[in-house]
């Protein structure tokens, strides 16, 4: 087995069309990653949009100063984006941990082994 070092040189490159393809399980994982990072992403990036729609076009309602001063627009850029980039933090790690338990060998020998796929990496 090869050993392998850390460094900053360079030790050459990798071409792509040499590697072998990912096993079906990666290969699930990694669609499985993007289907949900995409979808999550699209919320958000919808909700940054939409500020700037807020400002254009409903002047009185986003600049309309609430707690302490702070204006409408402020509100959802700090206060509710926070909450949101939490729970899409929350989400996106909850689904990933369900796809760990999924893909994890069996540790236990009461599990039932041919329910379970396989594999050491999610």
């Amino acid at each position: 087995m090869k050993e392998y070092q850390m460094t900053d040189t360079s030790l050459g490159t990798v071409d792509v069309s040499k590697l072998e393809p990912m096993d079906q399980d990666t290969s699930n994982i990694m669609k499985s990653e993007f289907k949900t990072g995409l979808g999550l992403s699209s919320i958000y990036y919808v909700f940054i949009f939409f500020i700037p729609v807020i400002n254009w076009f409903f002047k009185d309602f986003a600049f309309n100063r609430i707690w302490g001063g702070m204006t409408f627009t402020w509100f959802l850029t700090t206060i509710v984006g926070m909450v949101m980039a939490f729970a899409i933090a929350a989400i996106h790690t909850k689904k990933y941990e369900s796809r760990l338990e999924l893909y994890q060998p069996a540790s236990s020998s009461n599990e039932n082994k041919d329910s379970i796929k396989g594999g050491n990496t999610a």
